[in-house]
């Protein structure tokens, strides 16, 4: 009953404010993506197509308004040249109608991040967005890492959420994603709220980080710590201050070591990266055969495109495994690539792969431009401090994936793909905010530019997100 009731608080709310405007349809149509309520109720609600609903709304809203995809940044151009790149894999696809269905999907994907794009027109609008993709899915890895504290360690996370992160390592993978953004959501949630209890919903955004780690811990995913530690040392690199950083996370670590339940399984495990002989078996000979599984699966992904430049079709790589086999069955049959990169390699082609490459250099080019900008002395201090901690936040949460993906086969996960969108909807509010005039001060009063005025609501508040 109380899952239901909170269900509707949203649904209900959004869904009419959806018929008025195309950003909080948008809006909706993520926190279903993200959120997943229809994996969280008792009973069934995919019948009622909610998605379908929320999508045409934004499209017809926006539409409506005079606004339309933005496809005129670099990341949008892209993310649409990827989607054109799909179509051309179906001439030598092994499997096309399993093609054409993931073409489908990989294209309502970018047309919402190219409407992301679109809609954030404002810091604020930005802020919305940002805050229901990760409260949206850290809400779930936050209750998974609270789980596994009060079973002091016991618990273990074989499954992840329904959609892309449904294992425990794409689990992982997602909570790494999602920490940096929950904490941009904490340190500038003052943007859409003043109120009294400003402190408290902070603190509570706070407390998910710690939380959602632990979620990776109990996923006992290595690639999920792998990642883990590289979006830390990112950010760390990432500070003005980074000696005191690194020596505040030290003491951080050096008391959850001490105080808090770190499973001995888990430790254990942790050290097979450096044997790369560990799997989930007790067979020995399994356990060697397993240290050149996935090294194998990566030179299957490059045996593909030498057939294959143009690529064997989106999301084909296991249809086509046992025909590029060369060890003929020696790891099974219809084996995932375990690497997201080499997966667009072998399913996109050539092509493919420079596109994606590119997406990430420019998404890192155009975050490190955006703290550049933050550094403008004709900003307001609350602009500067939202550009910078985002650009660091996206930053962050690129680097997991990076890593981390590099032994999961998740290219076409929705985070990945909505954190291009912010990126580019982030470069295109710092360029508009540092054209703007410089922000006039009075005492304490900051009179802010057009970009950084409040969300046009439904309703009479500027709170975010739809409640």
């Amino acid at each position: 009953m109380i899952r239901t009731l909170f269900v509707l608080s949203i649904l209900v709310p959004g869904l009419l404010a959806s018929f008025a405007s195309g950003y909080w349809a948008l809006m909706m149509y993520l926190w279903l993506a993200l959120f997943r309520p229809q994996e969280w109720l008792s009973f069934d609600i995919t019948s009622l197509r909610l998605s379908l609903l929320f999508g045409v709304l934004m499209l017809v809203r926006s539409a409506v308004s005079g606004i339309l995809p933005n496809v005129t940044n670099p990341l949008t151009l892209g993310m649409i040249l990827l989607v054109g790149s799909s179509v051309v894999t179906q001439l030598t696809a092994v499997q096309p109608d399993l093609g054409w269905v993931w073409i489908d999907f990989l294209f309502r994907l970018v047309l919402c991040c190219t409407l992301l794009v679109a809609l954030s027109t404002s810091a604020r609008r930005l802020y919305g967005i940002l805050a229901v993709i990760a409260l949206s899915f850290g809400f779930h890895a936050g209750k998974a890492g609270l789980a596994f504290l009060l079973s002091e360690g016991t618990t273990r996370f074989n499954l992840g959420l329904a959609g892309a992160f449904i294992d425990n390592n794409g689990y992982a993978l997602a909570a790494v994603m999602i920490i940096p953004l929950l904490l941009v959501t904490a340190q500038n949630v003052g943007l859409v709220y003043s109120g009294r209890w400003l402190p408290w919903i902070r603190l509570s955004v706070y407390a998910a980080l710690p939380l959602c780690a632990f979620t990776v811990i109990g996923t006992y995913s290595r690639g999920g710590f792998l990642a883990l530690s590289a979006s830390v040392l990112t950010f760390i690199l990432l500070q003005r201050r980074r000696f005191t950083a690194l020596g505040g996370l030290a003491v951080v670590v050096a008391l959850a070591l001490l105080v808090l339940p770190i499973p001995q399984r888990y430790v254990d495990r942790l050290d097979t990266i450096r044997t790369y002989e560990q799997v989930d078996t007790d067979d020995v000979e399994g356990a060697r055969e397993s240290a050149q599984s996935r090294p194998h699966f990566w030179r299957v992904g490059m045996a593909m495109v030498e057939d294959h430049p143009l690529g064997i079709g989106l999301k084909q790589y296991e249809a086509a495994y046992d025909r590029f086999d060369f060890s003929f069955g020696r790891y099974g049959h219809g084996r995932a690539v375990h690497n997201s990169h080499v997966q667009v390699l072998a399913e996109l082609g050539w092509f493919g792969a420079f596109v994606w490459i590119g997406l990430f250099i420019y998404a890192y080019f155009a975050c490190l431009r955006v703290r550049a900008r933050s550094r403008n002395d004709r900003l307001a201090p609350e602009a500067q401090r939202f550009l910078m901690t985002l650009a660091n936040g996206l930053l962050t949460s690129m680097t997991g994936f990076v890593i981390g993906g590099a032994f999961l086969s998740l290219a076409y996960n929705d985070l990945t793909w909505l954190t291009f969108g912010l990126v580019a909807a982030l470069d295109r509010v710092s360029a508009d905010l540092c054209a703007a005039p410089a922000a006039a001060v009075v005492g304490r009063e900051v009179h802010a530019p057009a970009a950084f005025q409040p969300i046009p609501s439904f309703a009479t508040t500027s709170r975010m997100g739809p409640r």
